[in-house]
């Protein structure tokens, strides 16, 4: 009986704690301010990534994850997220992340072109910072659309699935 509560016991605070993260991916990402130039972008830039909330109270998340950057560079992802302010399904939130290189070799390439080596050539590491700001549409408790830009000037969509 008392293994019985808990096992019980256990199962609730698992519960709990996986409904603290999310999957992120089927991104789709449009350079608005350069169109015709040749970046990678559409559904190719492959992102999938974790996030955990701090806490089920918390505006803010972490974040991590990889995508193949408008350069064709596989990339990691690391960083937070802040909820600014929710109105019945709407979420305004802000991503702000470390998008560059890590010591795995899948990611040494991603500051070898664009802003991405800028960066490199005066700090040693490829990177750049992202800075993301958009809308967040709560289909159902599960699912959730995102839509926003990428500074300067990406339109990123994508979709949330929480557990």
């Amino acid at each position: 009986m008392a293994f019985t509560g808990v096992a019980a016991f256990s199962n609730l605070c698992l519960a709990d704690e996986l409904d603290l993260y999310s999957l992120h991916t089927a991104s789709f990402a449009y350079h608005l301010y350069s169109p015709t130039k040749d970046y990678n972008q559409y559904f190719k830039n492959n992102l999938i990534a974790v996030e955990r909330r701090v806490n089920e109270n918390s505006d803010y998340s972490l974040y991590a994850g990889t995508m193949i950057n408008s350069e064709g560079n596989r990339c990691a992802l690391l960083g937070f997220e802040k909820d600014w302010g929710t109105y019945n399904n709407l979420t305004i939130e802000g991503i702000y992340l470390y998008a560059g290189e890590f010591w795995f070799k899948s990611f040494s390439s991603c500051g070898d072109k664009g802003m991405y080596q800028d960066i490199k050539k005066m700090t040693g590491v490829g990177f750049a910072p992202y800075i993301y700001h958009g809308v967040k549409y709560e289909m159902n408790p599960h699912v959730s659309f995102r839509s926003g830009v990428l500074l300067p000037g990406i339109l990123v969509l994508s979709l949330q699935f929480k557990f």
